[in-house]
């Protein structure tokens, strides 16, 4: 056999590395309780549960008019969602979710989170959601205000104070 068989398994493989990410990076956190309900038959907590916690914990920040204030013809849908699973999450439990605004574009921002149980890093997940006008349902600016109250839910990481970047959208 070969050493470019892809089925040799004396080959080494190694995963990229990727750092720890930190729930303090994040600066709203929320709870949920697992559920045995939410296990799947290998006996852990079911991927679809992990996009849950995320929506949950999104609509915590996008949803209260108190957060972020919006133009009562206005609301934000989810444009795109990725998640990496990490680890394992086991009834019962709890889990911490940890959330904070990574960009913030002309009418749409990216939300990052993480998901800790048993205090490891479970998952992190990236979510694009765009401000939608009811009316016309299609996209629209955020206004002045939703900005600034955006701007309030990024985090330090590592320490070190970062900002929402800007970027222009196609």
């Amino acid at each position: 056999m070969s050493t470019s068989d892809p089925l040799n398994t004396d080959m080494a493989w190694s995963a990229p590395v990727r750092q720890q990410p930190h729930l303090m990076d994040f600066p709203i956190r929320s709870a949920e309780k697992l559920r045995f309900a939410d296990t799947d038959c290998n006996g852990h907590i079911s991927n679809a549960v992990f996009a849950v916690c995320c929506q949950n914990a999104r609509m915590e920040l996008l949803h209260d008019p108190r957060r972020v204030p919006l133009p009562i013809d206005a609301q934000f849908v989810i444009v795109r969602f990725e998640i990496d699973f990490l680890g394992e999450m086991h009834w019962p439990g709890t889990v911490v979710i940890g959330t904070r605004c990574e960009h913030i574009g002309r009418t749409s921002l990216t939300v990052a989170q993480v998901l800790f149980a048993d205090g490891s890093c479970a998952a992190s997940a990236r979510s694009t959601v765009a401000l939608m006008d009811r009316a016309t349902r299609r996209a629209t600016p955020l206004p002045p205000e939703t900005i600034s109250a955006l701007e309030g839910f990024c985090a330090a990481q590592n320490g070190i104070l970062q900002t929402c970047w800007y970027g222009r959208e196609e």
